[in-house]
Parts: structure tokens; sequence; C-alpha cells
């Protein structure tokens, strides 16, 4: 997953370098300038520092490493061991999984065996765990939200710095200084059009599909521990979660 968000953004920011270069290697520093980038992610910065606490805004990075890591989310993998579990609690009892428990590395599916190994009744395990979901949704969507901001503003700083490298430009119509106030009318447009639509925009999509994918899973383990709570059989349990499965995803013999 985090492989496709490094070609992305390679590719994306290589193609139009290799657009530039093609047209002279010389032209590539007509591309920079300071003040422009300035104006484009300094004044994108300050709006999140009036937007949010400077705690989440020191996490930035680790909301963008979050993009690039390498974490899969596998239903399928969580549903056998599901239905291994729906097993071991039919032949010896729900009790037995509670040996599994520290052997398991996905934290909900953990802590919803838990639940039911302690004798819980099946409305308050389900409450429990929707909580913990509803929780780990709105953590993502906060998250999520730092960088979508960002996306937002990097174009309206762009614009903001178009209008003021027009305004130097109308102020002052000496041929000299004309190119030079164009020049950063021109590339905080640009900037700001390049980061939000290159990365910052997509990069919130992928946190948002990330979550989703994370969502569904903790659905699927969710039905999983109360079927299992409830005595269904394995094989019931198996067709019951392989719904939330795309069909062209699944198994060839549950097709």
């Amino acid at each position: 997953m985090g492989f496709s968000t490094a070609i992305g953004l390679f590719s994306g920011f290589a193609i139009i370098l290799l657009a530039v270069l093609f047209s002279g290697v010389d032209k590539i520093w007509n591309l920079i300038s300071f003040p422009s980038f300035a104006i484009v992610v300094g004044g994108s910065i300050a709006a999140l520092f009036a937007a949010y606490p400077l705690r989440q805004i020191l996490k930035i990075s680790q909301f963008i490493s979050i993009t690039f890591s390498a974490r899969e989310f596998n239903p399928l993998s969580n549903i056998e061991l599901i239905v291994s579990f729906a097993d071991v609690a039919r032949t010896e009892g729900v009790l037995a999984l509670e040996s599994k428990i520290q052997t398991l590395e996905d934290s909900f599916l953990a802590r919803g065996v838990q639940l039911i190994t302690d004798g819980l009744s099946p409305d308050v395990v389900e409450y429990l765990l929707r909580e913990e979901m509803r929780a780990i949704n709105l953590r993502h969507i906060r998250n999520r939200g730092v960088i979508a901001m960002f996306g937002r503003v990097l174009p309206a700083f762009g614009l903001i710095g178009t209008l003021i490298g027009l305004v130097l430009m109308l102020a002052n119509l000496d041929p000299a200084t004309i190119g030079e106030n164009m020049a950063i009318a021109v590339l905080t447009t640009l900037y700001g059009a390049l980061l939000a639509n290159l990365m910052f925009n997509p990069l919130a999509d992928k946190l948002a599909f990330m979550n989703d994918e994370e969502v569904k899973l903790m659905e699927i383990t969710l039905k999983g521990i109360l079927a299992i709570q409830a005595g269904e059989s394995p094989r019931m349990i198996r067709n019951k979660l392989l719904i939330y499965i795309e069909p062209d995803d699944r198994p060839l013999n549950d097709i």
C-alpha cells in the first residue's frame, strides 16, 4: 500500500521535472522562487496553527509516514482466524480461547476475544467494541483533517501570492520589475496547485482509504466475535463474514 504512494509522488514530480528539462536545462531555475514558496508554504502553516492545537500539528509527519507504511489489511486472514477460534470454542468452550489472546497481533481482535472470555453479555461486548471503533474512527478523521486542510489552503495562498504579485506590478509598472513581480504571481499559483493536488490531497485520500479498510476489518471482527459468543457453527460464521469481501477476492471454493 505504501509502495503505491511512493510511486505516485515520485512519478508525478519526475514527470513535471522532465517536462521542464526537455524545454531546456536552464529553464529549471525559472521555477524556483523563495518568496513564492514562502508565501504558499508559510501562509499554509500559519493557517494550520490557527485551526489546530500545536500537539496536533507536530504529528503531521507521523500522519504522512502512515501513508508510506507497508501495512496491509487482510480481511480473509482475519476471517480464517476467527473461524478457527469458532471451532475451538465449539469443541473446547469459549474459555479455551483465552490462551490465544497473547499470540494475536490484532489488538481489536484480542480485545474482542478477551471480552467474550470474561463472560460479558453480547450487548455489552458489542457496545464496548463499537465504542472503540468509533473512537478509532474519530481519531483517524481528526488526523486526516490536518492533511486535508493543508491541501485546501495551499491553492488559496497560491492565489494570495498571485494577487500580491499583481499589486506590486500594478503599483510600479517599471519594465525592470514587471518580470520579477509576475514571476512571484505565477509561481505562487503553481506551487499551491502542485503541492495540493500532487501531494497533500492524495495523501489525505490515502488516509481516508486506509481508515475505511481498517473500519471494515473491525466490523468483520466484531461480527465474528459476536457469532462465536452466540455459538454459531464455523461454516456459518465463515459464510456470514465472507459477505464483506468483494466477490472477486473470495476463495474460489466460496464463489
